[in-house]
């Protein structure tokens, strides 16, 4: 390999030449790093997240007007307005910006900071019918680094646990956090002399998500939450709790094929399901079909059932309110 490296050093090549030369040895998925010692890291199946496939040209609509009518706000806009306090969804622009998880978590340096962290390993499938925090203690609990590497590409392997504690290092990596979770962090005093009941406290939980592409959750429904994406990107559909408060049948008509007993991946609903019964019109009047794009913010009310689907490896991180730190 050396000989090859200088023969082609001391001749003059095209940059596409290089580029193709470059693409060819990092195609093993391991990604080398130049310095007093050379040292490569194991990437799994592809050396980035952006290097992996990407399901873009199907999912991703762009947020057209007449497909996707969230507003869009700064975080300025998002604190003044204490959206937190409302009970309609809500995408939040540059949520990210001075993070160090944008350095930290990109794929070669997640693997090489935080390879033993363990996370719940479970299938996006039975997440979104049981629920995060009843899959919880069934999920297997592998590493960070054996995640990534050796299941993240399998066909039905995701990681979103909720029951699993953030190490401290991975917390700081996503400051400062969102109101009203930072708030917590920030002044507990305060926010535990307002006197609300558990259940509507924003506290300090945060949990990690990690998935490839065609990767999320089936329709679920839970307490209000945010959710960042770090890299990646997410299409969401989501559906308004009041439109079936009093008429579970139609949440159940809508968001599943009742002739099928096994709910369908979010990819298959969009691609079975959203077209027939009236399902599509039903969701862009009482609902919202949106994309959610790398370092922007997306907030779900209380009650509001809702999907995703990855569009390419995501990493994101989320919080829910009534929900605290978890035991490590």
């Amino acid at each position: 390999m050396h000989q090859v490296m200088n023969a082609m050093a001391s001749s003059i090549i095209s940059k596409r030449a290089l580029i193709f030369l470059l693409a060819f040895l990092g195609a093993n998925g391991q990604t080398c790093t130049d310095g007093a010692a050379s040292t490569c890291t194991n990437t799994g199946h592809y050396p980035t997240w952006e290097d992996a496939p990407a399901s873009g040209k199907e999912f991703d609509h762009d947020n057209d007007k007449s497909i996707c009518s969230l507003p869009i706000i700064t975080v300025e806009e998002w604190e003044a307005g204490r959206y937190w306090e409302r009970e309609e969804p809500v995408i939040v622009k540059n949520v990210t910006d001075g993070w160090l998880a944008l350095q930290h978590w990109t794929k070669e340096e997640m693997i090489r900071r935080y390879p033993d962290v363990l996370v719940g390993m479970g299938s996006s499938r039975d997440l979104g019918q049981t629920g995060p925090d009843d899959a919880g203690d069934a999920l297997q609990k592998v590493t960070i680094k054996d995640f990534i590497v050796n299941h993240m590409h399998d066909a039905d392997k995701y990681v979103f646990d909720r029951k699993l504690n953030m190490p401290d290092d991975l917390l700081k990596d996503c400051e400062p956090y969102p109101m009203p979770t930072r708030q917590y962090k920030e002044d507990f005093a305060a926010v535990v002399k307002l006197g609300l009941p558990e259940r509507e406290m924003w506290k300090d939980h945060l949990a990690l998500t990690i998935g490839r592409d065609l990767q999320g959750l089936t329709f679920h429904r839970h307490n209000a939450a945010w959710n960042v994406v770090v890299f990646g990107i997410k299409r969401w559909i989501l559906y308004d709790g009041e439109r079936f408060a009093q008429n579970i049948t139609r949440l159940k008509r809508m968001t599943r094929d009742v002739n099928n007993p096994i709910q369908l991946t979010g990819a298959n609903w969009i691609r079975q399901l959203y077209d027939k019964d009236e399902r599509k019109e039903e969701i862009r009047t009482y609902g919202h079909d949106c994309i959610q794009r790398a370092g922007e913010m997306i907030y779900v009310p209380h009650g509001w059932a809702h999907m995703v689907v990855n569009i390419g490896d995501t990493v994101a991180i989320v919080s829910e309110r009534g929900l605290g730190a978890m035991a490590a």
